[in-house]
């Protein structure tokens, strides 16, 4: 069994920030580690996998006994460079290719 939890969460934002990349999406995941569990409670090893800038979806990889601290810290992130935002979990797997994508993940699209 693995000892790692793997997410996959899109970030939802009111609109478009100056800057959307994997560095800063990482530091705001940490800071709300930090600010709601504390210098010491808030250090948890927080791995970007992947990050898709065109769909604003992000993997993340977290030990397994730091799943809860990290969903709580993901789930309180109210703003991201002054954007009000969101960060919505659509997958949570302890095996990391479960979290590939079907074609029933992908918007229906007319082929012309």
């Amino acid at each position: 069994m693995s000892k790692y939890i793997y997410l996959d969460v899109e970030i939802k934002l009111a609109k478009k920030p100056n800057q959307l990349s994997a560095l800063y999406l990482k530091s705001s995941i940490d800071h709300s580690l930090t600010k709601i569990f504390g210098e010491i409670g808030g250090q948890t090893e927080v791995d970007l996998l992947k990050f898709d800038e065109q769909r604003q979806r992000i993997i993340l990889r977290v030990p397994k006994e730091f799943y809860v601290k990290l969903r709580a810290a993901v789930t309180l992130i109210g703003e991201y460079q002054g954007v009000p935002c969101h960060f919505q979990v659509h997958k949570v797997s302890p095996v990391l290719l479960t979290l590939v994508e079907t074609h029933l993940d992908f918007p229906r699209t007319a082929v012309v």
